[in-house]
C-alpha cells in the first residue's frame, strides 16, 4: 500500500499517515484527481481502478467528502518521499485520519471489489 506521513507542520492532522491524495480540481472527475495527485505527491503514475469507500469529515476549510479508488501502479518505481510501500499488514500499526477508519477496515478483512 503506497502511504506517506503528512508533516508535523501540517495544518490538519500533523504526523499522521495518509494515502496520497488532495482536491478535485474544476472539470476533473474524483478518479482523474487521485490519479493527479498520486503523480504530484508519490511522483507515481497510477491507473485508477475501482472506487472503495466515500468518507465524509471536517478540515479545516470544513466538510469534506473523501474518495478511495483502488490504484495500481504503471511501473514499479520508487516512490518520492514522504511515500513509501507498507505491507497491507502494517496498515493497522499506523495513525490514519478518522476519515480512514471505514476503507481500513475494508482493506483489512480483504473486502474488496474485484479490479
Amino acid at each position: 500500500m503506497l502511504v506517506g506521513r503528512r508533516s508535523s507542520r501540517a495544518v490538519d492532522g500533523p504526523g499522521l499517515d495518509e494515502f496520497p491524495g488532495g482536491k478535485v480540481e474544476p472539470g476533473e472527475t474524483p478518479a482523474e484527481a487521485a490519479v493527479r495527485e498520486c503523480l504530484e505527491e508519490s511522483g507515481l503514475r497510477v491507473q485508477p481502478g475501482p472506487l472503495l469507500d466515500r468518507a465524509h469529515g471536517w478540515s479545516s476549510n470544513g466538510p469534506i467528502e473523501v474518495c478511495f479508488f483502488a490504484c495500481r501502479a504503471e511501473a514499479d518505481d520508487t516512490p518520492q518521499p514522504p511515500f513509501g510501500w507498507v505491507p497491507l499488514e502494517s496498515l493497522a500499526r499506523l495513525r490514519f485520519p478518522e476519515t480512514n477508519r471505514r476503507v481500513l477496515g475494508m482493506l483489512a478483512a480483504g473486502d474488496l471489489p474485484a479490479a
